[in-house]
């Protein structure tokens, strides 16, 4: 029965305005003590490049979203790909993930 609720939830999917909202949401403490607005938190936008991340951050910040978002995603494989740095990469991380 367990086993089945598991299944059920893996099918779920993840609402990709809602985690972008989320993301951007936790970032904005971040970027405001860098002196970025919520409005320069674009889809676009380097989390690394820009500063608002160093790398041990952006992994804290993945792990965080797993446990909120209730899935896990393959850190290792995404980072060795390098193109996981933008907030709409992190976002497609999660909306593409493998539960």
């Amino acid at each position: 029965m367990e086993q089945d609720a598991k299944d059920h939830q893996a099918r779920i999917p993840i609402d990709g305005r809602a985690a972008m909202a989320q993301l951007r949401e936790r970032l904005l403490p971040r970027a405001a003590r860098i002196g970025l607005t919520a409005n320069d938190l674009t889809p676009d936008l380097d989390l690394v490049r820009s500063g608002l991340l160093d790398s041990l951050a952006f992994v804290d910040l993945i792990a965080n979203m797993e446990q909120e978002l209730g899935v896990q995603v393959d850190l290792e494989q995404a980072l060795a790909a390098g193109r996981i740095t933008t907030i709409s990469a992190v976002v497609g991380l999660f909306l593409h993930h493998e539960r």
